[in-house]
């Protein structure tokens, strides 16, 4: 389970690995650095970013969200915090999901499972710290955090740089609207 506490959350920037739509990603052997477009898409979206109410910031380790961070975060004062459990999942683990499409209702079985498991670690080590939370990192982390919560009406796969405000209602049911 999810802590209910809401949080932004923010997939990375275009690397030159995901210029292709429906390329996942996933874990390379090589960590890999924003492109040109994937900064300029950061330093595009840091006028919102500054305007939220943020006091924590986690990220995963990955030098793509670690980029991104960075450049979205200049004008806020906050503290920031690198959590491992929201490390991008394999290529593999990625195109599994995508299989799966969107349903919360799906048995999560072997790799996805896990997978899922860490993301829900991570994801509430980064809501246990102080204040609002952005989360910087990965297409397959918001899939997972998407899935976990049952979220309906919003595409479980962002493109990149893309913010999302992640909240509960009145029916204290999970939604996620995109900024």
């Amino acid at each position: 389970m999810i802590l209910k506490k809401e949080f932004y959350f923010v997939r990375h920037g275009q690397t030159d690995h995901n210029i292709k739509p429906n390329r996942f990603e996933g874990i390379l052997p090589e960590d890999i650095h924003l492109n040109e477009t994937g900064r300029n898409q950061a330093k595009a979206i840091e006028p919102v970013i500054a305007t939220l109410p943020i006091t924590t910031i986690c990220a995963s380790p990955m030098k793509r969200a670690q980029e991104t961070k960075k450049i979205i975060s200049t004008r806020l004062e906050a503290t920031h915090h690198c959590i491992d459990y929201l490390t991008e999942c394999t290529g593999e683990i990625w195109c599994e999901m995508a299989a799966l499409g969107m349903s919360s209702s799906l048995p999560l079985e072997g790799r996805v499972r896990l997978f899922m498991d860490r993301v829900q670690v991570g994801i509430n080590e980064a809501l246990s710290l102080p204040g609002t939370s952005l989360i910087v990192a990965h297409g397959g982390i918001h899939w997972a955090i998407c899935c976990m919560m049952g979220i309906e009406s919003h595409d479980w796969s962002i493109e990149n740089c893309a913010i999302v405000h992640f909240s509960y209602n009145a029916q204290n049911k999970w939604v996620a609207r995109k900024l």
